[in-house]
């Protein structure tokens, strides 16, 4: 027996070596297309893609078949690594299922349309790194008796006062 565990719908189930991932969504109470609940689906054939899901470790399910392939060829080579068609899947392995994956590049992930960002003054400040002062600043503000002057390490310099 192999656990399938639905990540959204945090659902586990274990099937028999096998088993076709579709019908184990359908058995388990999880509806494996995204919307409507495959009213508009080809029924399992492998024609339409609406059943498509993502998967954690495409390995534990047997390779795709022709339809399925087709139908992944379609979809950018790094997210279609794994994304498999439920209704063509067979489980030989222990997976994790998302079901209703992205398949695109979201438009909201955008830095742009991701939401304002913060001003400058708002954003938590960054250390200058001792490494991007040169050695020689620190020598001039010490020579010069300034209480801010730090050694070469970047800690502050306590014989500059």
């Amino acid at each position: 027996m192999h656990r399938v565990h639905f990540r959204k719908e945090d659902v586990t189930v274990h099937v028999p070596s096998g088993t076709n991932l579709r019908q184990a969504c359908i058995d388990s109470g999880v509806d494996p297309y995204p919307a409507l609940g495959g009213v508009l689906s080809c029924r399992g054939k492998g024609f339409c893609g609406t059943c498509v899901v993502g998967v954690d470790d495409p390995a534990a399910l047997s390779s795709p078949g022709k339809r399925e392939s087709r139908y992944l060829k379609r979809l950018d080579s790094e997210l279609a690594s794994h994304l498999r068609l439920s209704c063509q899947a067979a489980v030989n392995g222990d997976v994790i299922v998302t079901t209703n994956p992205n398949k695109k590049e979201s438009w909201k992930q955008h830095g742009y349309y991701a939401g304002p960002r913060k001003p400058h003054w708002e954003r938590p400040a960054q250390p200058a790194s001792p490494a991007e002062a040169s050695p020689g600043e620190a020598s001039d503000a010490a020579k010069k008796g300034d209480e801010t002057a730090t050694d070469p390490a970047g800690n502050p310099d306590v014989t500059a006062s």
